[in-house]
Order: C-alpha cells, then structure tokens, then sequence
C-alpha cells in the first residue's frame, strides 16, 4: 500500500507561523528592493534615465520574484493540507526553469549589451509581464483546487451560528 504524499502542513511543522508571516512580508519587498539596488548600483545611472525601458524591466523582473514568493507563502500559511509536491513543482518550475533560465539570463544579456532599442526593452517587459501573469493563473488555480479541502472555521453564507440556548445546551 502506497502510503499518502506528505502535506505542506506536515513538512513545515517545524517552523512557527510568526516566521512564515515574516518572511511572506520580508521576501517579496526584500527581493525588489535588492534587484533594484543591485542593477542601479552596477549600472549608470545614465542607462536607466536615457532608455526608460531598462528600469521598468528590472521593475517588472523583481515583480515576477515577489508574486513568486507571495505564491509560496500562500501555500504555506493558508493551504497546509496540500502536497509538498506542489512547492516543488513551484521551484522547479519558477524558480529555476523561468526566473533563472530565461528571466535572469534575458535580463543580464540586455544589460550586459546596454540594449537602447526601445521596441526590444518594451518586448522583454511584455515576456515577463506574461510569467507574471501565468504565476497569477497558477495561484488562483492552487487556491481553487485547494482551499475547499482546508477545515472552514467561518461559517458559509447563508448558515447561522445556533441560537442561544443550544450554545448552553453544548457547553
């Protein structure tokens, strides 16, 4: 008998629910943050204000890695009864196939050339537009397929707390 694949829940056990709150608040500015300065600081500044492109591509690819980290931390903190397979699928897939192999190498190949063509810059905004949205569609499915499965503490609409008298017949 195959024995069941272990949940998110399960897995992250181990760590408090204060931790995961922090980091779900502390990656996604952290990483934006740290993108920005990164570029800014390795690039002229010249680059960003004569081609207006360049600074909203690394605008945009900080925010493919923040709706990234919010994705993980949604999993985490609000869909403990899901696979772990799932976050693995999600690093797999977005961390190393489409934010390292081809946002990151996408990224440093124009600014490595100091790419000036607006229509190129504008294109390569455009292509991680679409990832960010494709996180988006992923999120919205995980949270569909996944949240009618956690335990519901808030009643549903149209179900009423019992009256009263049967709250003291309970206790």
């Amino acid at each position: 008998m195959a024995t069941p694949a272990q949940t998110l829940g399960e897995s992250m056990a181990h760590v408090s629910r204060t931790k995961r709150w922090t980091l779900a608040v502390a990656c996604p500015v952290g990483m934006t943050s740290i993108t920005i300065y990164g570029y800014m600081s390795v690039r002229s500044r010249s680059f960003f204000s004569s081609v207006p492109w360049g600074l909203a591509l690394v605008l945009s690819y900080g925010a493919y890695w923040s709706v990234l980290f919010l994705v993980k931390s949604y999993a985490e903190l609000f869909l403990p009864s899901r696979p772990v397979t799932v976050v693995d699928n999600l690093r797999d897939v977005g961390v190393y196939g489409i934010g390292v192999g081809v946002l990151d190498l996408m990224l440093s190949a124009v600014l490595a050339t100091e790419v000036e063509d607006t229509r190129a810059l504008a294109g390569c905004v455009s292509v991680v537009a679409v990832f960010i949205a494709g996180l988006v569609a992923f999120w919205v499915s995980l949270a569909r397929t996944y949240a009618a499965l956690e335990p519901c503490t808030v009643p549903a609409a149209g179900q009423h707390p019992p009256p009263s008298e049967q709250l003291n017949e309970m206790v």
